[in-house]
């Protein structure tokens, strides 16, 4: 075989065993938590059956003491990579939406906060 034809079957075989990647995962609760500003959620008024009622059942449910917590989360990643014969590269990007409900003793809303990645994050 010639220096050439060798050259030409590494050539196609390198070829053949690399390539791209792509990669996407999204994992959580379900959508409908996201929008908590259409929701009437009051300190003192809204009670914990309120906020499951409206929004579903939480990815945590954790407990503080007198305090009940009530955290919803929903993560989405996206990503590519290059796999080659001797070098291989992969970028992912994850970003995550997430809201948190704390609740007294008497199951009353005390406190909330959200935060959600923009639209055109992955």
């Amino acid at each position: 075989m010639s220096n050439t034809m060798g050259a030409a079957v590494l050539l196609a075989v390198a070829v053949l065993v690399s390539g791209c990647a792509q990669y996407e995962n999204k994992r959580g609760v379900l959508a409908r938590w996201q929008d908590v500003s259409g929701h009437n959620l009051v300190a003192g008024k809204t009670t914990r059956q309120d906020v499951l009622d409206a929004l579903g059942p939480p990815s945590q449910l954790i407990a503080l003491g007198e305090e009940t917590v009530l955290y919803y989360l929903f993560e989405r990643s996206r990503g590519e990579g290059l796999v080659l014969i001797v070098y291989n590269q992969f970028k992912v990007d994850t970003r995550y939406d997430r809201a948190i409900f704390f609740f007294d003793a008497n199951d009353r809303l005390t406190d909330f906060a959200s935060d959600f990645a923009a639209a055109d994050d992955p």
